[in-house]
C-alpha cells in the first residue's frame, strides 16, 4: 500500500494501473489503484480479528435507510474499502499536501498538486459508486469523471453523462439529477457520520464532504454546464 520512492520525481512509467497514486513530501507513495484497494479490502474482511464485534453491531454503522439489504445486521458495504485505509489514511489531516497521480481506464495520467481530502474523493467514489448497494445504480453518471479534477470540471462532466443517458429530455435529465442528488446526499452524509465516530484526523470526512459538495453543485446549476459546454466547442 506504500512505496519509498528516493527520486523524489514523478516518473510517468511508475503507474501504470488504474487508479490513484499519492505522492507525499517525503516521496513515500500511498498506491490507491483500484486492484490493490480491492486486494486489501479483501483480505481485511476476511479476518474475523480486523472488527470487533460491537464495531460490527454499532447501529451508527449500519446500512441507510434506503439501502435494499437495510434491516440486515452489517456494516454499511460503503465501508469496506475505506475501513482498510483508516490506519494509513488516518494519519493525515484535510489540508495536507500531496502530488496526486491518477491512471484513467485509457492508461492517461492525470496529476494534480492538491490536497489528502482532495486527492481521497477516489476512494470515497469507489465506496459510493461500487460498494454502496444503492449507489451501484448510478455509476453511468461517472463515466469518464477524472477524480482530481476540481469541483465545476467535475460536476459539469457528470451533467453531459446524464443529458447523454436521458437523451437530452429535459424532464427526464431534472427528474434523474433531482433523485441521484437526493440519495448521495445521504450517503455522503451518513458515511461522514459514521466515519467521525472512529476517525482521529479528517482527511477522510472531508473527502467525502468534498463529492457531497460537487453533487450539489450538480443539482444548483444544471443547465449552465450544458451551455457553458456548449460555448466552449463554438470556440474551438
Amino acid at each position: 500500500m506504500t512505496e519509498q520512492d528516493s527520486t523524489g520525481d514523478i516518473r510517468l512509467d511508475n503507474y501504470q494501473q488504474t487508479g490513484l497514486y499519492l505522492v507525499l513530501k517525503d516521496s513515500t507513495q500511498l498506491i490507491l489503484t483500484r486492484e490493490n484497494i480491492e486486494k486489501v479490502a479483501s483480505e481485511y474482511w476476511a479476518d474475523p480479528n480486523k472488527i470487533p464485534p460491537n464495531v460490527k453491531e454499532a447501529g451508527e454503522l449500519q446500512r441507510c435507510s434506503f439501502c435494499p439489504l437495510q434491516g440486515k445486521r452489517d456494516l454499511c458495504d460503503g465501508l469496506r474499502p475505506v475501513l482498510p485505509l483508516l490506519e494509513i489514511v488516518d494519519e493525515f489531516v484535510s489540508f495536507d499536501k500531496v502530488t496526486a497521480v491518477y491512471t484513467d481506464e485509457q492508461g492517461l495520467l492525470h496529476v494534480s498538486n492538491t490536497t489528502m481530502a482532495h486527492g481521497l474523493r477516489y476512494v470515497c467514489l469507489l465506496s459510493l459508486m461500487h460498494y454502496c448497494k444503492t449507489g451501484r445504480k448510478y455509476w453511468k453518471y461517472y463515466f469518464g469523471t477524472i477524480p482530481v479534477s476540481g469541483s465545476t470540471e467535475f460536476a459539469n462532466r457528470l451533467y453531459l453523462n446524464i443529458h447523454w443517458i436521458y437523451d437530452g429530455n429535459k424532464e427526464s435529465i431534472d427528474k434523474a439529477i433531482s433523485e441521484f442528488c437526493d440519495r448521495m446526499t445521504m450517503a455522503t452524509k451518513n458515511q461522514v457520520a459514521r466515519l467521525q465516530l472512529i476517525c482521529k484526523n479528517d482527511a477522510f470526512l472531508n473527502a467525502f464532504a468534498s463529492v457531497h459538495t460537487t453533487t450539489q453543485l450538480l443539482n444548483v446549476t444544471k443547465d449552465k454546464y450544458l451551455k457553458e459546454s456548449f460555448r466552449r466547442f463554438q470556440e474551438i
